[in-house]
């Protein structure tokens, strides 16, 4: 493990993985992966979202929870109804509003930072969360301050567990599908086969 001597470990925020591999890895750069980050901002919209559609008339909490995956999407992957629809959601509440202009604004921090910037910017973006004084954001703020290097040394290299994950995923898959199989053998054969085809 010491030898692989890697210039950058991506993980998630667990506390565990990040302090095993600064005892490992002492010289690599901690990546936070970035779609779990990109989560906590938008856990706290939808949470924001529940708080809203208490206080609306019912046909509008309705229409609210039937379109609160637009919430979480780039706005800039919408279809034209789409951002028809969201403007429609986003017109029930300024505060749900300007928390979701703050998520895109994240959504464009990870897009756009230059790496010598990147750090000041996300400081920045979590003083405007703060102004806005929303009780949903503020908790999940903490953890962008606690974790604000590690976040913010995703541009150094721009890396993701993408690939990983992917590779997780068809291994579960094909743990399903070779439920009945009785050769241990051809189940991992099936697995290097799968996930390396890119070797080929």
């Amino acid at each position: 493990m010491v030898r692989l001597n890697p210039k950058a470990v991506v993980m998630d925020l667990a506390k565990g993985y990040h302090k095993y591999v600064a005892e490992i890895y002492p010289h690599a750069i901690r990546i936070a992966v970035r779609f779990p980050v990109n989560r906590y901002a938008t856990d706290a919209l939808q949470k924001l979202r529940i708080r809203v559609s208490q206080t609306l008339k019912p046909e509008n909490s309705k229409f609210l929870k039937r379109n609160k995956n637009l919430l979480c999407r780039r706005s800039d992957q919408l279809s034209k109804a789409e951002s028809q629809l969201l403007m429609k959601v986003l017109s029930f509440s300024e505060e749900l509003k300007r928390v979701y202009d703050l998520k895109e604004q994240l959504i464009s921090w990870y897009d756009l930072s230059i790496q010598k910037q990147a750090h000041g910017s996300l400081l920045k973006w979590i003083q405007s969360g703060r102004e806005l004084q929303n009780p949903e954001l503020n908790h999940v703020l903490k953890t962008f301050e606690n974790w604000s290097t590690e976040i913010s040394n995703y541009h150094h290299c721009c890396y993701t567990n993408a690939a990983v994950e992917g590779r997780n995923n068809k291994i579960k898959s094909l743990q399903r599908r070779c439920f009945f199989l009785r050769k241990w053998q051809s189940y991992k054969n099936r697995i290097y086969h799968d996930c390396n085809k890119e070797f080929w």
